[in-house]
């Protein structure tokens, strides 16, 4: 439980950096430059591009995150710029980079604008794009029966508290074990301009070039299998998850 509270309150405080939260239409309008973005941002990426054409672009998004974010372009780019930059650890910054990258496929993948109104639930979805980063399993599961159009009546067969305890809170404990078990609550304490640059420091293994592609693409992996929404699909993503829950 004690990682949980650690994950949350590490959350929380990222959640609070400049320029973390990505805004759905800036993106478009900002990648997209050359296209019609009124009329993409009307029928959604996957009718606009079509599906071979979206998965390309994804793939250039991915390329283009990774390599800025070891570049002195990403530093310049962030909120503060060079003298914000200057006092992060490299593993910070590409952190940084993981998570808008994270918002930015999903936006891509017809998700839709994670900030409107709750905060909870962009935090939530955010915490599920990082499990399928890392690769724990359900999560992608998760996220497409989240997003289903065909799921409001289904998901009553699973318990609430159910998928909580078998799905949700291993991905915490997952995610926090991703930062190590070094950060404090002493670190949280002295708030965000000084527990930023620490991140780096504890993250268990840290971020490189090569992780955060793999990274990305499992999660862009996930995401475009939710394309294809349709009820055996929504079957198969639920069979998963039940099967992660233990029988009681």
């Amino acid at each position: 439980m004690q990682a949980v509270k650690v994950t949350h309150s590490l959350l929380n405080l990222i959640l609070k950096i400049p320029g973390i939260k990505v805004n759905r239409n800036d993106f478009f309008q900002r990648t997209f430059a050359n296209e019609d973005s009124e009329r993409l941002l009307d029928e959604g990426p996957l009718r606009y591009f079509g599906r071979a054409e979206l998965d390309r672009r994804a793939e250039l998004l991915i390329k283009n995150a990774t390599w800025r974010s070891s570049t002195i372009s990403f530093a310049t780019g962030m909120p503060g710029g060079l003298a914000i930059a200057a006092t992060l650890p490299a593993d910070t910054t590409q952190f940084y980079a993981v998570l808008r990258l994270a918002q930015e496929l999903g936006y891509l993948y017809g998700r839709e604008e994670l900030w409107d109104a709750s905060t909870e639930k962009g935090r939530e979805t955010l915490l599920l794009y990082l499990g399928a980063m890392l690769g724990v399993s359900g999560t992608g599961a998760m996220l497409r029966v989240l997003s289903s159009k065909l799921s409001t009546r289904v998901l009553e067969c699973i318990p609430q508290k159910a998928l909580e305890q078998t799905l949700y809170y291993p991905l915490i404990k997952k995610v926090a074990a991703f930062f190590g078990k070094k950060i404090s609550k002493r670190t949280f304490a002295r708030g965000v301009s000084k527990a930023v640059p620490i991140l780096g420091g504890v993250a268990s293994g840290g971020l490189t070039y090569a992780t955060m592609k793999t990274m990305a693409r499992r999660l862009q992996k996930e995401l475009a299998l939710g394309l294809n929404d349709t009820p055996a699909t929504l079957e198969r993503d639920l069979n998963q998850l039940k099967r992660l829950i233990p029988p009681t």
